[in-house]
């Protein structure tokens, strides 16, 4: 009997050639320890304000035990809402001034269950949490380009972004059911609910052992050598990091969610390998629209078996908030396209052009509606209704400029957004960057 981290193993010796042995392991059972992260995303479309109310998802990243995959992609996870409480205060005004009076709940989720493909179910004790969120990979700095530049290729992302958004809404699946989601997402009163594809991440609160695959040949000639230039090291965070919380020197830990092969696949580091860096730059964001930046670095890698080596990471890509940027040497500034700050100025000349150009106002000709979609830029479907039911230009102009005013100072007066990476957090990390 022989001991490999977290991998039951009997191994047998089939050759003995001089000095040369050759092993071959039969797996019983993998040990997935406590703390792993499941990323989970849900298959239906499911109301959350009953306690009670069952979830059903599917894991989309698999779950690595040392050199092996322990869960599929695609393994069926059970769970269901274990409470139902109201949203802060904060998100509960925020709701209010946008027209959305829907009383709104958050949800506690617990998921209980594994079912394996050949039907097993293996009972799991973990919390889940929305976590929404895009791969954000490196980009070529801007910093060097010109204004002009930077504004033009602002625009293009923001026209490539939009053209994907909508070949998606054209060509995904049930797209009557998704439109018909999205208008009622608007309404003044609308269901709560997480639609299909909503993403969760289930941090596992006790260890649980999972069949493994009947063969598994370990090679172990590699294991614990210097990472060769350029790999990229799949991880997670171990902790929070933020541009507000977070200073210069403060520690960083992540651990390796796969193990790192060699062309012929011989393991240099399983999974479980721990990386050790520190935070080199933190700004918080500040009033007046300024967005915080972070910057971190990994120095050095310590194996499950406690020797560890010098290595030099920067972070190419990572999991959180689409509104994020990574330059060519791992800083990370939080950003949204410019062409956002288009959005309340357009309203305002929308709004004004009318006022100037429509004398006849929304009484006799097709002028209300445009008075209406003014309306609506201030108070959502809300401003809509009523610009259509009290007949009102003045109304529709005041709502539009409610909305301008709510758009100038969450754009240019208020605090700029920070930048946010939530404990297990997936990251990439190149190794050998400058």
């Amino acid at each position: 009997m022989c001991w490999y981290p977290r991998t039951l193993l009997s191994c047998f010796t089939l050759s003995l050639v001089t000095t040369t042995i050759t092993t071959t392991c039969i797996a019983q059972n993998s040990v997935i320890s406590a703390g792993v992260p499941l990323h989970i995303v849900l298959n239906d479309r499911t109301s959350y304000t009953k306690v009670g109310q069952p979830l059903r998802g599917h894991l989309v990243q698999p779950v690595y035990v040392f050199d092996h995959i322990a869960l599929p992609a695609g393994t069926e996870v059970l769970g269901k809402v274990a409470e139902v409480h109201p949203v802060s205060k904060g998100k509960r005004f925020n709701a209010l001034s946008s027209g959305d009076f829907t009383p709104l709940r958050e949800a506690e989720v617990r998921f209980y269950s594994l079912v394996l493909k050949d039907g097993q179910e293996i009972p799991i004790q973990s919390a889940g949490a929305v976590r929404d969120s895009a791969v954000v990979r490196m980009s070529s700095s801007t910093e060097h380009r010109g204004l002009w530049k930077q504004a033009k290729d602002s625009v293009k992302d923001e026209v490539s972004t939009q053209k994907r958004s909508f070949d998606e809404a054209i060509h995904r699946p049930n797209k009557l059911q998704w439109a018909k989601n999205s208008l009622l997402a608007q309404l003044p009163y609308h269901p709560q609910v997480y639609e299909a594809g909503t993403q969760f991440v289930a941090e596992l609160q006790s260890p649980i052992e999972v069949p493994s695959n009947p063969t598994l040949p370990v090679n172990l000639d590699q294991l614990g050598t210097t990472v060769p230039e350029d790999s990229v090291l799949h991880a997670r965070l171990n902790s929070d990091l933020s541009s507000a919380a977070n200073k210069w020197g403060d520690q960083v830990q992540a651990t390796l969610t796969e193990p790192l092969l060699t062309q012929d696949h011989k393991l240099i580091l399983p999974e479980g390998t721990q990386l050790l860096g520190a935070v080199t730059r933190a700004k918080p964001a500040q009033r007046w629209g300024r967005s915080g930046q972070l910057s971190f670095t990994f120095r050095q890698i310590k194996l499950p078996s406690g020797v560890s080596q010098p290595v030099k990471g920067l972070l190419s890509a990572s999991e959180g908030d689409s509104k994020v940027k990574i330059d060519e040497e791992g800083n990370v500034r939080a950003s949204e396209p410019k062409a956002k700050y288009l959005a309340p100025l357009a309203i305002v000349v929308f709004a004004q052009s009318i006022g100037e150009n429509d004398h006849d106002g929304i009484n006799g000709n097709h002028s209300g509606s445009v008075n209406n979609g003014v309306a609506g830029g201030g108070f959502g479907l809300t401003g809509r209704i009523l610009s259509l039911s009290v007949g009102s230009r003045g109304l529709a102009y005041g709502l539009g400029y409610y909305g301008a005013s709510r758009s100038i100072y969450s754009r240019f007066i208020a605090r700029g957004h920070d930048v946010v990476f939530r404990r297990d957090s997936q990251i990439e990390i190149k190794v050998g960057g400058r």
